[in-house]
């Protein structure tokens, strides 16, 4: 059986981890793994890969057919581009990069090379994100006219190393609400502008810590995101409000109620749907392999990733001039 070969560019905890998944299949193997930390070398070891400090020499040398790119989100341009100069696919993790301009010269390096592109936007895989794309997809409950989302935690991780830069991790709307942008544009379409107010609470990052997002919907709907990393009481809560009926659900736990005007709600656990659908990262990386190796339709592109951080943006410069901003 043919097997694609990866190299993984950055290879910290997620992507040491999707680089675990990949050696699990068939018609997949990492061979090699670049780092700029020689203390990472265990990671490569671990999945008897080649291992480099300098992710160019590793293009060079070995005979890769994909990478897999892990770097903070605001270094992931210059390895993009040289994986796609190297006609090498890319499997590169979210967010895409950390402006518009940058995920455009991404998607024109990967277009004008011929080799695939796909952003990790795994949130809208997620057993419950994933059953209610579904009950929309079906037309059990009409189309979605209105979606609020709230992502609320206290989170430490973002006190210390390389995710308190702006330069490296964009902002909390890039590095972790993202993908609730992205599972939000999944779910109404293509959105049209943001109004954004945020601050930062703690002090302890360089960017906000708290932020409030109304979005219009190219289709006339409207969309609600509750963000924080400063909230001592936690919360993930979705409701989606659709012409026929409307759901809910807890994100990463609980469960997902559904129904129609005048009927009783459906009820369905998140373990009855992570039996149904499976690991989400296994998912997003057969899309990958498969779209790759047999051209198969993926689940999500360099498109995608590219307008998540649109939304991003238009969120940032809307803070900064106190109105709404058009998408770019």
């Amino acid at each position: 059986m043919e097997k694609l070969r990866f190299g993984v560019i950055g290879i910290g905890g997620m992507a040491e981890h999707l680089a675990k998944l990949l050696q699990q299949f068939e018609d997949a193997v990492v061979v090699a793994a670049a780092d700029t930390n020689p203390e990472r070398k265990g990671a490569a070891d671990a999945l008897n890969a080649v291992f480099y400090t300098d992710y160019e020499q590793m293009l060079q040398k070995e005979a890769l057919d994909a990478v897999v790119i892990g770097t903070p989100c605001g270094l992931h341009l210059e390895p993009t581009l040289a994986a796609a100069q190297a006609g090498k696919h890319i499997f590169l993790e979210k967010p895409m990069e950390i402006s518009v301009e940058r995920c455009d010269r991404m998607n024109r390096a990967a277009q004008e090379a011929g080799v695939k592109l796909m952003v990790g936007q795994v949130l809208r895989l997620f057993p419950l994100f994933q059953k209610s794309l579904d009950i929309i997809a079906f037309g059990e409950i009409g189309k979605p006219k209105a979606i609020a989302v709230t992502r609320a935690g206290y989170a430490t991780v973002f006190h210390s190393g390389w995710r308190v830069k702006r330069e490296l991790a964009g902002g909390m709307l890039l590095e972790t609400n993202v993908h609730e942008l992205d599972y939000m544009r999944t779910v109404m379409g293509e959105p049209k502008q943001v109004y954004a107010r945020m601050f930062n609470l703690l002090g302890k990052m360089e960017y906000e810590d708290v932020a409030y997002l109304v979005i219009d919907f190219e289709n006339g709907g409207i969309g609600d995101l509750e963000a924080s990393l400063s909230a001592a009481v936690g919360e993930y809560r979705v409701h989606i409000i659709c012409e026929g009926g409307a759901i809910a659900h807890g994100g990463f736990g609980g469960n997902l109620r559904w129904a129609r005007f005048g009927e009783k709600e459906t009820v369905v656990c998140v373990e009855e749907a992570q039996q149904q659908y499976g690991d989400p990262y296994a998912r997003e990386l057969r899309s990958f392999v498969d779209w790759v190796l047999h051209d198969t339709t993926p689940i999500f592109t360099g498109w995608d990733g590219r307008q998540a951080v649109a939304m991003c943006e238009a969120a940032y410069l809307s803070q900064e001039r106190g109105v709404p901003v058009p998408v770019p």
